[in-house]
């Protein structure tokens, strides 16, 4: 399947708070470097919807958990016949690094952020539509009118402050998605159903469908079972279960 739509889920709290950090660093680097005051604007409400995500009390030390834990899996396989050592240690050592630079933060992750005049109040009035217009927060309209290389440097500054948390998610989440081979499935119905093994630590489900089934993936997963319905659109109505047939490659992330 060359060419095909990912629908992933997520079978813990862990790696679904990854996705959406990953889901908002993507949107932050897709419009940082625009020039126009809209990509300015887009770029910072990401930045601030990131700092929610982060303000997790618990996120810094389940990063150093899955780090540590990842990292002493790895060094179990140095010993073991035909592994690409080398391979083996720059992994090794991107774990490492990640580690070290969780350790020396404090306190929450973008703290500094959350303290900055401006950004602090976007806070404030982001769950108000409209909030950030410029009659509510006049400073932002100032802002906004500094040259365009003047708000990208600033913007970039900020993101790159919060690769503190980039890094290790991207390395995670990439680790997650490799480490398990996908298989072929054809849904009979657009309905598919199996059982999960529960002794695995299955962390994320991943479904491979070809854009041209006209259909998308709704997926439920629990510890023992598995089920993907594939749905049709409906103009302006509640999508129905496709009932053709429907191929997919199905992922079980066990890592």
């Amino acid at each position: 399947m060359p060419r095909a739509i990912i629908y992933e889920q997520p079978l813990n709290e862990r790696v679904r708070t990854f996705l959406r950090l990953e889901y908002l660093f993507c949107q932050t680097d897709y419009t940082l470097r625009g020039f126009s005051v809209w990509d300015s604007r887009a770029t910072l409400n990401a930045i601030v919807d990131t700092l929610e995500v982060l303000g997790r009390t618990d996120l810094k030390s389940e990063l150093i958990k899955e780090l540590e834990r990842q990292s002493n899996k790895l060094t179990a396989l140095k010993q073991v016949p035909g592994v690409d050592t080398e391979q083996l240690e720059t992994l090794l050592g991107e774990l490492d690094d990640c580690l070290q630079s969780l350790y020396t933060v404090s306190g929450q992750f973008g703290q500094h952020l959350r303290d900055h005049e401006l950004i602090s109040s976007l806070r404030q009035r982001q769950s108000i539509p409209g909030g950030s217009c410029p009659i509510d927060i006049p400073m932002f309209h100032l802002w906004l009118q500094q040259p365009a290389e003047t708000r990208i440097e600033q913007l970039e500054e900020w993101n790159t402050s919060l690769d503190v948390v980039r890094k290790p998610v991207a390395l995670l989440l990439g680790m997650i998605r490799e480490a398990s081979n996908s298989i072929h499935v054809t849904a009979a119905g657009g309905f598919h159903q199996q059982t999960l093994d529960s002794n695995l630590p299955i962390q994320l489900i991943r479904v491979a469908l070809a854009p041209e089934s006209g259909c998308f993936a709704e997926i439920s997963a629990g510890k023992h079972r598995l089920t993907i319905r594939f749905l049709e659109p409906q103009p302006g109505r509640r999508p129905l279960q496709t009932q053709a047939d429907v191929e997919f490659k199905l992922t079980c992330c066990t890592l």
